[in-house]
């Protein structure tokens, strides 16, 4: 400094300084989101980075050793929110100040991060989220209750993917704040409310958000209630990357409000696309029928058109198989009658040949049975010797002395009796002396 003129005056030089000198004396904290961050460059004494107020979009430059820097328990990365320590500093050649960082803290939803994981750990071990007390939902739920804001864009998408498409589900609305102070009681009294009505299900949805929108649903109180309820609940909070703790203590996930509705409506679902296959199937097997059918008719049309001239030209044909029925009739008798008169022609001459051809074989047997009749032996002087019984006697060895004996000449009968006999094996001779004789005449 000098004095000009009885004025104190300062360089540009002395005036940073003394700025620098004013501003080191001044540490506080400052909250802000992370902006700019490079990461560590070992070609630099620091790490430089910019504090951004969310809100404004103003930024304040920062500093950070790199030993603050490997201390921190969490990584820095653009948009997280961190409370950061220091003091500010000004660089004097440019005149540009900036805030030299002693201590970083990670601030909003990484303080809720830690915090919903120690919620989380507890809940665990105390089974809240153990998938054998989780209750199933039951066969085609139609009376359902659900739980969310009448506003939300949450309701109107489970709306569009439920009832809308099925209009047998009869929807019971519990209207409730999904974020703020109010919101955990809210939700608590319509879950336990609604558990006492014995509902097919409870769902509750709300779309997505940040950490801190979505806070009610990763308040215990709201995990307790779900685990106290006897009826199944289903909950799909905020998007696909979101899992709060209602999720994960519900006897069902959902992953969005959408999803909750397709949980919900699956049977129903499973149902209608069963009904429209069967339908397609009946409507296809109707058309494949009435094609196969209009091709049968019009065969049978084709074939009775057919038919039809055929019987028209039948009378005609009759007539004409009539009259050569009839020129038939005369041939064959005509035919058949010269036929039967050459048979009785040859028949009668047969007749006569044979009749007279055994006429002649009668008359010749009749001659040999003549010269071989007993009558005609006798005649020729041959007697028939009998026994007193009848019996033709052969052998004189059949006959004893003293036997009566009845013979037949050609004419007339005697009796005798034997006196003697003679065997035809020798001349052995035996003699009865006592002889006698009947002679029948």
């Amino acid at each position: 400094m000098k004095q000009i003129s009885g004025k104190s005056v300062y360089s540009v030089s002395e005036v940073n300084a003394l700025a620098r000198q004013t501003l080191e004396n001044m540490s506080f904290w400052v909250e802000g989101e992370i902006s700019s961050f490079k990461g560590l460059n070992h070609h630099y004494r620091y790490l430089y980075f910019n504090l951004k107020d969310p809100n404004t979009g103003y930024k304040l430059p920062c500093i950070l050793e790199p030993s603050t820097y490997q201390s921190l328990d969490f990584e820095m990365e653009e948009g997280i929110k961190v409370l950061a320590l220091g003091n500010l500093s000004l660089y004097e050649r440019d005149s540009t100040f900036q805030m030299y960082i002693h201590k970083l803290e990670q601030f909003g939803e990484g303080i809720l991060a830690a915090e919903l994981e120690k919620l989380k750990k507890k809940l665990e071990n105390l089974g809240y989220f153990d998938p054998s007390r989780k209750r199933p939902l039951p066969n085609y739920p139609t009376n359902i209750a659900i739980i969310t804001s009448k506003i939300a864009d949450a309701w109107y998408d489970f709306k569009r993917h439920s009832v809308d498409r099925f209009p047998i589900i009869n929807i019971t609305f519990y209207d409730v704040m999904v974020q703020g102070p109010s919101a955990v009681n809210q939700i608590v009294k319509s879950i336990q409310k609604a558990d006492r009505k014995k509902f097919d299900a409870i769902v509750i949805v709300r779309g997505g958000g940040s950490l801190e929108d979505l806070a009610a649903y990763n308040d215990e109180r709201i995990a307790e209630a779900i685990y106290q309820a006897k009826t199944c609940i289903v909950v799909g909070v905020g998007h696909e990357k979101d899992i709060t703790i209602a999720q994960l203590v519900a006897d069902i996930a959902a992953s969005t409000p959408t999803d909750a509705a397709k949980i919900i409506t699956a049977d129903l679902s499973s149902l209608e696309e069963k009904l429209i296959a069967y339908r397609d199937l009946i409507e296809t097997s109707i058309a494949r029928l009435i094609s196969s059918s209009s091709q049968t008719i019009d065969l049978m049309f084709h074939k009775l058109a057919f038919h039809k001239e055929k019987f028209e030209q039948f009378p005609r044909h009759l007539d004409f198989l009539k009259q050569s029925l009839k020129m038939a009739e005369d041939q064959v008798i005509v035919k058949n009658s010269q036929k039967l008169a050459t048979y009785f022609t040859s028949i009668k001459n047969t007749s006569k040949y044979f009749l007279q051809e055994k006429q002649n074989n009668l008359t010749s047997i009749n001659e040999k049975l003549l010269i071989l009749s007993p009558q005609n032996t006798l005649s020729r002087g041959y007697s028939i010797v009998k026994d007193e019984q009848d019996h033709i006697i052969k052998d004189s060895s059949a006959v004893d002395i003293g036997a009566k004996l009845k013979v037949q000449f050609h004419r007339g009968k005697v009796t005798s009796k034997v006196t003697a006999k003679e065997t035809s094996e020798g001349s052995h001779f035996q003699k009865h002396d006592e002889a006698s004789r009947k002679i029948e005449i």
